[in-house]
């Protein structure tokens, strides 16, 4: 599969991060870098080693999603580009782990603008 990105053609392969990358940027999914919870997983902030904030969605163990299904997502995702929508950078697929890995926008949740 190939995605467009601006004017640049590339496949899922290149948005693909590794799981060590994620666990250093991370501090290991350090509790102290939980950023929040949902159905879906849990968020952490991370910083990579260039310096990028990023945003880390570790979705939960117990999903039903298969591979395949999650990295027809991921290209999905990767298409929507909105200046009100947060970028999707790229994602991690290891084992039983599925991560997408976002731009990091702070100042809370849009959960917590719309229901306070």
């Amino acid at each position: 599969m190939k995605l467009v990105n601006g004017n640049e053609i590339i496949n899922e392969e290149s948005l693909q991060i590794e799981l060590g990358k994620i666990e250093e940027a991370t501090n290991s999914f350090s509790i102290k870098n939980k950023v929040g919870e949902g159905g879906f997983g849990v968020v952490y902030k991370g910083i990579l080693a260039y310096g990028q904030q990023i945003a880390v969605k570790r979705l939960s163990k117990g999903s039903k999603q298969g591979s395949l299904e999650f990295k027809n997502e991921v290209v999905l995702l990767a298409k929507l580009q909105h200046r009100n929508l947060v970028r999707l950078l790229g994602f991690c697929l290891h084992a039983e782990e599925k991560i997408l890995i976002y731009e990091y926008v702070a100042n809370h949740s849009l959960d917590f603008f719309l229901f306070g």
